[in-house]
């Protein structure tokens, strides 16, 4: 099927990465475990592979249309009431709209940036930083698990928790190959 330089017959493989031309990346090993024992299976992996071959996978928050709003008011020292009012113009749907979409959809939004100059600032801003990370979490159920110690491989942090956990997110490490 060309996905792939691999021969997912000869080796057994029968992943619907392989199976599905509309998935071309490598396939991962995916299982679901219960909460329950979530936290024995994390312990035997680490204890199996090694604390320095294990670890958690970050994930970033981005800044929404109506977060970057929120941020950007309070930075600028613009009143509760007035973010709020600007908040409330973003149409709910679609879920991600980005701010130059809602300022078309929702022409209120334009006419309270022509009367006041404080308030197209905070959209002009809120705009160039939307979708930009905004903060720094851990994977729900991400682990990365690798033949070589982590820190030659990636950088690394250890959370508050004293969880050791990838400073590239899922895309990042699947882009070098793990």
């Amino acid at each position: 099927m060309q996905i792939t330089d691999i021969d997912p017959l000869e080796y057994g493989l029968i992943f619907e990465r392989f199976l599905n031309p509309e998935r071309v990346d490598l396939p991962d090993i995916d299982i679901d475990f219960c909460t329950r024992g979530r936290g024995d299976v994390i312990q035997y992996v680490t204890e199996k592979y090694g604390q320095e071959q294990v670890a958690q996978i970050i994930t970033f928050g981005t800044l929404g249309a109506r977060a970057a709003i929120k941020d950007v008011g309070r930075v600028l020292d613009l009143s509760f009431a007035d973010v709020d009012r600007i908040t409330k113009l973003i149409p709910a749907m679609p879920l991600n709209i980005k701010i130059k979409e809602a300022r078309k959809a929702e022409p209120q939004l334009d006419e309270l940036a022509r009367k006041e100059p404080r308030i197209k600032e905070v959209l002009e801003v809120a705009q160039r930083l939307e979708g930009m990370s905004r903060n720094a979490s851990v994977h729900a159920a991400g682990w990365w698990i690798s033949p070589a110690p982590l820190k030659q491989l990636v950088p690394l942090y250890k959370t508050n928790k004293d969880e050791i956990v990838t400073q590239y997110d899922m895309v990042g490490l699947g882009k070098l190959g793990s």
